[in-house]
């Protein structure tokens, strides 16, 4: 099976989660590319890249897409998380600064996570979806994490980013929508 990520760090939590080490990435693959986002939401992100790696590879995928929205600002910046560094360069920002700064101009700071996973095998699609709540933090907490993590505060008072990886793996989005979708994968005997 791949997971569709370079990422190491979400590789790690996925090969955790579902326990198996022998979950692939692209680079182990020696897959460069650069899969457009033309979907209009987490879910059909997700699907394009599942299904472009499958079409490349004939190995079963698992491909995700996930990103911060702003209760406040419907939708904002949604599947255009990653893509907004732009906005935050011509301000001469980092990603999140740029995130920091757009909550402090909002009076609702609650925020939430959303990550959609999309298992696809050339015949099934089987998607799931994780959610985690919190607010927008005024600065930016370094520690463990990555991401946004560094500027998600929990319902609870935590910021993302001083949980242990543990923690993390127990309660974020992408830990949701991976237990959903593990299941799912079990009950069709995928898995």
């Amino acid at each position: 099976m791949i997971f569709a990520t370079n990422n190491q760090n979400k590789l790690k939590e996925l090969k955790n989660i579902f326990n198996n080490q022998d979950i692939l990435c692209l680079k182990d693959l020696n897959i460069n590319i650069d899969i457009p986002e033309t979907g209009n939401s987490f879910y059909e992100n997700a699907l394009i890249k599942a299904k472009a790696i499958y079409n490349i590879t004939k190995i079963p995928t698992i491909a995700d897409d996930s990103g911060l929205i702003f209760y406040e600002i419907p939708d904002y910046p949604g599947i255009y998380t990653h893509r907004i560094e732009e906005d935050a360069k011509k301000e001469g920002l980092t990603r999140n600064d740029f995130l920091i700064k757009k909550g402090k101009e909002l009076k609702d700071k609650r925020i939430k996570a959303i990550c959609n996973l999309v298992y696809y095998d050339g015949e099934n699609i089987i998607s799931a979806k994780g959610v985690m709540k919190g607010v927008i933090t005024d600065k930016e907490y370094p520690g463990n994490g990555f991401g946004f993590d560094s500027i998600f505060r929990l319902n609870d008072g935590r910021v993302v980013s001083e949980l242990s990886p543990y923690e993390k793996n127990h309660l974020s989005h992408r830990y949701n929508a991976s237990i959903k979708l593990k299941e799912k994968l079990k009950k069709l005997n995928i898995l």
